[in-house]
């Protein structure tokens, strides 16, 4: 699966100055996702110790959220408009030309490619998040995630050999159903979410377990909450876009 990213990287971005430009551009966005849990955390600030904060100090701490919370919706808009850009400049610059036909799928792998290691890159922060909260909880996650992924790769390999079946198959001009086509990546992706889901519950459990025992204050587990509902959204972006990855790259070889 990595050597995927790394091998389709290195061909969609040709040059030193668009691979430093797209690292940047993944890490601002992981930046921006995970900087959500600290928008979340000065929100339950405001909220448990309404009683003990002065009316000056809600008003910063207000002031303060509606101002990160609003600088992460912007730094989410521009940095998705610039991608387009840069990939254009990238593909402008690449000396192998590409046919038409594959002119499409080259763009929809490099989409696809940018947001799968923008949420890998995301995950890494939010387990470190959780491993500096409470290290039980976080050594408990990492054991979970690095299982789903194991399983997620697994599905992403044979995801990949099916829709290079479907390439061949147009290419000896074989007629295979749209329904076995989508239906086949669908499949993959969504028991990928289930089995993430799955996992989360076993999270959520843990979590309420360590905060009855006292072992996470009351606003870290909010937090965590928060975040096991990011760490969720984000395997199961992961699983459907492993899925549509596979299909680009398949279709782009």
């Amino acid at each position: 699966m990595f050597k995927h990213f790394k091998d389709s990287m290195l061909k969609l971005f040709p040059t030193t100055k668009f691979r430093v430009i797209l690292i940047v551009l993944v890490l601002t966005a992981a930046f921006i996702s995970v900087s959500e849990l600290a928008v979340a955390k000065l929100f339950t600030q405001i909220i448990l110790h309404e009683g003990e904060l002065t009316t000056t100090q809600i008003i910063l701490y207000v002031l303060g959220f509606f101002i990160f919370f609003g600088g992460t919706r912007a730094g989410h808009y521009f940095q998705r408009i610039y991608r387009v850009n840069v990939f254009e400049r990238a593909f402008n610059a690449s000396e192998k030309k590409v046919q038409r036909s594959k002119e499409n799928w080259r763009w929809a792998q490099a989409f696809e490619l940018t947001t799968l290691l923008s949420i890998f890159t995301q995950m890494g922060v939010i387990i470190v998040f959780f491993t500096f909260l409470n290290w039980k909880f976080g050594l408990l996650n990492i054991a979970i995630v690095t299982a789903v992924l194991q399983v997620l790769g697994r599905i992403y390999g044979k995801q990949v050999k099916s829709q290079r079946g479907f390439v061949k198959a147009k290419e000896r001009k074989e007629h295979i159903p749209s329904a076995i086509k989508i239906g086949t990546r669908i499949r993959s992706g969504e028991t990928g979410i289930l089995l993430s889901g799955l996992a989360m519950l076993i999270l959520f459990g843990a979590l309420i377990a360590l905060s009855f025992t006292g072992e996470i204050s009351p606003s870290n587990t909010i937090v965590l909450f928060f975040g096991l509902r990011m760490q969720n959204s984000g395997l199961s972006n992961i699983s459907s876009g492993l899925m549509r990855f596979a299909r680009a790259r398949t279709h782009s070889e």
